[in-house]
């Protein structure tokens, strides 16, 4: 094959890389062994089809994939890959931008072609009453390149929409956690004799004295589940969790799957879910299940905040937190739900604004097609 055939060859292969018959979109989110980055990309994805039926997506990591495969990022190679293959780039899911997790640059954002779409996107702290954290003053650049390359922007809470204003953005639409929207059931008492207890493996090593409340809190509320013949189950959302349970809670079972639907079956049964995991409780509210956030920092206090429930969820540092916490467990005990049905018809109306956004972004990515 000479030169100047191969160079043809080459050339018409290149107009037809994207697919006539599929929308290709390259889904840059956390691939961790962490089950509520999944639920969250689960949820991005089954209600992006639900408008876009051909829609093909194609996973590509950000941030510490802890190995998910390389390259990470939308940055390099990987824009360049979505460049030639992509209709569409959305990023989506988790705690972006807390320390701007994506590490998307203000000198490559600019290259990418295909529309870049902004999903439920949160910040996260150090604790309850610091501000969203960042390492590095110089990463709000990036957030501001970023968010002003894209087509659209969603958040996850007030919080972050919040921050995103404090930069100058002002057009991100606070949609909620898409996790909310998993599933779609009423809240309803639970039969069954087990209570989920999801177990809080970072701050092993990032904050011993938060640590120690959350253990000691869960302790008694393991003590007060036998003295009611319940069985506490500690569920571990992430595989570093696993270990730490072992070696806390070895009476006790535990739980942990790589798999999502695992956790859908759990928490579908149980007759509560406790503790300090975030995606838990906003996976159990959005199927029905009574839940008790424990506050840690600002992705706590956002949905907190945002669900109308600053009376119910708990803050890791409140005073006598065990008292607070078995108070809260009697009251489910007994069947009353009262404050469950606020929490749902706040997740109804949020939806609706959740189902536009996702819309809108499906329309947009056809118009581009």
């Amino acid at each position: 094959m000479t030169l100047e055939i191969l160079k043809k060859f080459l050339h018409l292969k290149t107009k037809t890389l994207r697919s006539s018959k599929n929308v290709i979109i390259h889904h840059y989110c956390p691939h961790t062994y962490n089950a509520g980055d999944h639920f969250v990309i689960l949820s991005i994805r089954h209600h992006l089809k639900r408008y876009l039926p051909d829609a093909v997506f194609v996973p590509k990591p950000i941030a510490d994939n802890r190995g998910w495969g390389a390259p990470i990022g939308l940055r390099g190679q990987n824009i360049d890959f979505s460049n030639k293959y992509a209709d569409a780039v959305i990023l989506g899911g988790s705690d972006q931008y807390h320390d701007w997790s994506p590490r998307v640059s203000k000198k490559e954002i600019h290259t990418l072609i295909p529309p870049l779409f902004l999903i439920g996107l949160g910040v996260s702290s150090k604790d309850m009453d610091q501000p969203a954290y960042l390492s590095d003053e110089k990463l709000k650049a990036d957030i501001i390149a970023t968010n002003n390359k894209c087509v659209l922007s969603s958040v996850r809470d007030e919080e972050t929409r919040s921050f995103l204003r404090d930069l100058g953005i002002m057009h991100a639409i606070n949609t909620g956690c898409p996790s909310l929207y998993l599933f779609h059931q009423e809240f309803h008492a639970r039969k069954g004799r087990e209570v989920a207890l999801t177990f809080p493996y970072p701050l092993a090593r990032n904050d011993e004295n938060k640590f120690n409340i959350l253990i000691s809190t869960m302790r008694d509320i393991v003590h007060f589940l036998h003295k009611k013949n319940l069985v506490p189950v500690i569920v571990c959302h992430d595989d570093r969790d696993v270990g730490y349970a072992q070696t806390i809670f070895h009476d006790e079972y535990l739980f942990y799957s790589n798999y999502p639907g695992d956790y859908f079956e759990l928490y579908d049964r149980v007759l509560m879910v406790i503790g300090s995991r975030l995606h838990a409780s906003i996976l159990a509210s959005g199927m029905g299940v009574p839940n008790l956030n424990v506050n840690l920092d600002l992705r706590g206090l956002g949905f907190t905040r945002d669900m109308g429930m600053q009376d119910w969820h708990v803050n890791y540092n409140q005073p006598c937190l065990s008292e607070v916490v078995v108070a809260r467990i009697e009251r489910v005990l007994t069947g009353d739900l009262q404050v469950f049905q606020v929490l749902s018809e706040n997740i109804n109306k949020k939806f609706k604004v959740f189902d536009k956004f996702i819309e809108d972004t499906a329309l947009s990515i056809q118009g581009r097609k």
